[in-house]
């Protein structure tokens, strides 16, 4: 576990991914836990000099955000179709007719609950009919 400053983190071993490299500099895409707590994804800029590398400026996302983002690149057409495609295809859970239009997701059934919040904070002022 490396220390630096206050904090301390761990890289999580076969999840280190170089994005972009420039120079000296490297963006990479790490699973890290930081101060003991569970892994998160970290996307953050690195910089190299004299064989050390020193974090600098990036993000950390939940698993729950990573997914959103994924699906918000994918949808506003980020990200090579047969890579895609390709890496679906490799997980346990895939199926052929997943690809089908017509193909219906169980939670695609599920709707989304919408309340009001007035109603939720029982401010909702009920009104004297007899008036």
């Amino acid at each position: 576990m490396a220390k630096n400053g206050e904090f301390s983190y761990e890289v999580q071993e076969g999840f280190d991914f170089i994005i972009e490299e420039s120079g000296n500099n490297s963006i990479n895409l790490r699973k890290i836990s930081w101060n003991g707590r569970p892994y998160k994804l970290d996307l953050r800029k690195y910089s190299y000099k004299d064989g050390k590398e020193s974090m600098l400026k990036g993000i950390s996302i939940s698993d729950e955000g990573a997914n959103e983002l994924t699906g918000v690149l994918i949808e506003n057409g980020y990200g090579n179709t047969k890579r895609i495609i390709k890496a679906l295809r490799a997980r346990e859970n895939f199926n052929e007719e997943m690809l089908e239009p017509d193909y219906v997701f169980e939670d695609d059934n599920e709707s989304e609950e919408f309340y009001d919040p007035k109603q939720l904070l029982a401010l909702d002022v009920v009104k004297d009919e007899s008036a």
